[in-house]
Order: structure tokens, then sequence, then C-alpha cells
């Protein structure tokens, strides 16, 4: 099997996306198949983002968004995450149990 390296050119909007370390998160869903370091995020989840700017690496966001599953997962599914507080922690270089997470980062 041969491996090729394609270069994609794509036009964004600074309002469709962000960029952490060599990944793409934009809320353009046709571009989800072009390349897998780009990746598909509603408009929420990319405001949040944008405001990390600069601080965020992609070894945060991939915590992020464990977290995430782990909070939806293991708690009640109805909770709200503040995922504004769960990227501060992460950005500080806190390390937590995903119990401290459900305690302290619940959306008022």
């Amino acid at each position: 099997m041969t491996k090729v390296n394609l270069t994609l050119n794509v036009v964004l909007e600074e309002g469709e996306f962000i960029q952490i370390d060599d990944h793409v998160y934009t809320t353009r869903d046709s571009l989800q198949n072009e390349e897998t370091k780009i990746h598909i995020v509603n408009k929420c989840c990319l405001r949040i983002l944008k405001d990390f700017k600069g601080k965020l690496t992609q070894q945060i966001v991939d915590e992020w968004l464990l977290l995430s599953r782990a909070l939806d997962q293991s708690c009640n599914f109805e909770n709200s995450w503040d995922d504004r507080k769960i990227l501060e922690e992460l950005v500080e270089g806190s390390q937590h149990p995903v119990s401290w997470y459900a305690s302290h980062c619940r959306a008022n």
C-alpha cells in the first residue's frame, strides 16, 4: 500500500474556523471527509475554542473532548457542562478526576 501526501487549499472565513497546532476546527461540515486534521464542531464549540486562542494545544483539545464524553456517559446526560471552565482547568495544567469536573463544571 502506498501513502500519498496531498495538500488541500481551502478558503474559510474568519468566523468559520480556528487552528490549533496543525488541526483545524470548523463549522463547515463539507470538509470532514477531505482531511483527517479537519474537525467539525458546532458554532458554540467554535466560539469557546476561539476564547482560548493562543492557549490551546491539540493535546488539550483532545483531553477536553474525552472529558466531555466521559461526563456525558458517567453523569446524567441532562446535565449541561461549562466547557469554558473545563478548558480553563486544562489550559492551567490542573489534574482532576472526572468526578471533580462533574462536581465543579456544571453550567448555570
